[in-house]
């Protein structure tokens, strides 16, 4: 009687038209995805380096003699116009004031001339003179105009002169070197401070071996720490590729450090992620850039990344690793430029699952 009642009940319940069957087929898991990118071949290096500002200057005084005052040392500071060093300018000052009283003769002898002219040419029109004494009386005139204007020169000559014997800073920085001592006698363009300014940025000068010259890019960005400050980082940009070696067959590159960086000074130690795109001989055969979370490592075998088909069913697909930087990993593999592979959670999936990509309207599939 019990199993009558019971297969009754489940015919009855097989027939009820209330009954559906309920779907069981799992939604797709939302997965972040990422396209297969061509590969660039490059070699990377690490290069040292020193720091520089990117301006600097050796200051000398444009006129001999002998030094007067030095205001600054090494390490001092100073603004834009300062005076740093002067000569000894008694003699330039003599020189000056012997060119104002040349220039003062040279136009009372002028002014001389100009009369007699003037006196003459009266003359000459009551016919009291002959020509030829009026030319020669304009002939002293035209020379007495050129000896101001030689007097004017010199004057303006000894100015600049007595003006060089201040020595001045063309721009905010700090000394550097000093080269010279008060009382000391130099001579003209002898060097006396090395400057280096405190609000024009920074360079990095690097030397690069011959081997990798041609393959540095002018502009290209690269990646600079500096030890001294904790290895603290900033983004350099390539300014200068040297075009001669020097010795050791290296060539120098300078550098630009792009934005700020506390504590940074003229002189310190850096370190130069050096970036290098390798030639096309060098360049590996159907290479691709892949996020580095999408590499999936199994306990045994090659790692592999989750590729998306055509229908968004993940595929397994054994792949090399080239180099690894940034985030992103240079593999080789049965990949093509444009697919799609899961970025992210790859451990969360597996090999035949349907997916749907993160953004994407959500699809089903039955």
């Amino acid at each position: 009687m019990v199993l009558v009642t019971l297969f009754t009940v489940l015919i009855l319940a097989g027939c009820s038209p209330g009954f559906e069957p309920t779907d069981t087929t799992a939604p797709p898991r939302v997965v972040d995805v990422a396209s297969v990118e061509p590969a660039e071949a490059v070699s990377r290096i690490t290069l040292p380096g020193r720091v520089e500002s990117s301006r600097k200057t050796t200051l000398s005084f444009e006129v001999p003699g002998q030094v007067g005052d030095l205001a600054l040392d090494v390490g001092d500071a100073f603004q834009r116009g300062d005076t740093l060093a002067k000569l000894n300018g008694e003699r330039y000052q003599l020189a000056y004031e012997r060119s104002q009283a040349s220039e003062v003769e040279a136009r009372s002898d002028l002014a001389d001339a100009q009369r007699e002219l003037k006196r003459l040419k009266r003359l000459r029109q009551g016919g009291h003179t002959s020509e030829a004494t009026l030319e020669n009386a304009e002939a002293v005139v035209i020379g007495a105009r050129a000896r101001v204007d030689s007097a004017v020169a010199s004057r303006k000559l000894a100015a600049r002169d007595l003006e060089q014997t201040n020595l001045q800073a063309p721009f905010y920085g700090t000394v550097a070197r000093r080269y010279t001592e008060p009382g000391q006698r130099v001579a003209a363009n002898q060097a006396v401070f090395d400057l280096v300014s405190n609000g024009d940025g920074f360079d990095v000068l690097i030397w690069v071996p011959e081997n990798m010259i041609g393959r540095v890019l002018a502009e290209s960005v690269q990646l600079v720490s500096v030890p001294a400050l904790d290895s603290a980082q900033a983004i350099a940009r390539v300014t200068h590729i040297g075009s001669h070696a020097a010795d050791g067959n290296d060539y120098p590159v300078i550098l630009r450090i792009v934005g700020p960086m506390a504590g940074l000074r003229s002189g310190m130690t850096a370190e130069i992620l050096f970036e290098i795109r390798a030639d096309s001989a060098s360049a590996p055969v159907d290479s691709f850039r892949v996020p580095l979370t999408s590499l999936l490592y199994p306990v045994q075998g090659a790692p592999r990344v989750l590729r998306l088909d055509d229908v968004s069913q993940l595929t397994s697909v054994p792949v090399k690793v080239l180099s690894v930087a940034g985030g992103e990993a240079v593999v080789t593999g049965n990949l093509q430029v444009g697919q799609r592979v899961v970025a992210r959670g790859v451990e969360f999936v597996s090999v035949g699952d349907r997916v749907s990509v993160l953004g994407e309207s959500p699809e089903r599939f039955h």
